[in-house]
């Protein structure tokens, strides 16, 4: 028996590696699909970081985000890596809405 969740959406794929599901939905017209990547882990990783970094910002390198792959590819982040877009990655690391994949606070 398949596995559906509260808004028929029934399950595809598990991985249980990465938490990554897949689901679909048939509308009557087109399969829709859900893909739903966990994100606490990171979010409460990324908070402890934060509380334990220095706010010290002299030297060549800090480890200033840890965003999932599927952020990253999904809020075109990963396409300004690749073209050097250093405004765009400034303007995304300091906006306060991606704020929870931040390991270290201040303005990079």
């Amino acid at each position: 028996m398949p596995i559906q969740d509260a808004n028929g959406f029934t399950l595809v794929d598990h991985d249980p590696a990465t938490g990554r599901t897949v689901w679909s939905y048939f509308d009557g017209q087109k399969d829709i699909y859900r893909i739903d990547y966990p994100v606490e882990q990171t979010i409460k990783e990324n908070a402890e970081a934060r509380a334990s970094a220095s706010s010290n910002w002299k030297g060549e390198y800090h480890r200033v985000a840890s965003i999932p792959l599927n952020i990253v590819h999904d809020s075109g982040f990963a396409d300004a890596v690749t073209q050097d877009d250093k405004k765009f990655i400034k303007n995304w690391l300091n906006n306060g809405d991606n704020a929870a994949w931040r390991t270290k606070d201040g303005k990079v």
